[in-house]
């Protein structure tokens, strides 16, 4: 059976627990994400605090939020 996305209503993590966000959430959560990710000093904080992958990681985030 085919996996569903449900990439406007919960984002799930790697363990299936799920984070639900309201409209305003993701609106704020996803403009964050984008000016976190195109910042240099910010991206070399999150590599020093929490490695390399967690670029990785909010990227993907980013893009399952709609992101480009």
């Amino acid at each position: 059976m085919a996996e569903e996305k449900h990439t406007d209503l919960a984002l799930h993590d790697r363990t299936g627990a799920l984070l639900m966000l309201n409209k305003n959430e993701r609106k704020l959560l996803r403009e964050l994400l984008d000016m976190t990710l195109k910042s240099k000093n910010a991206r070399e904080w999150i590599i020093k605090k929490l490695g390399s992958e967690y670029i990785e990681i909010g990227e993907s985030l980013f893009k399952a939020m709609g992101g480009k």
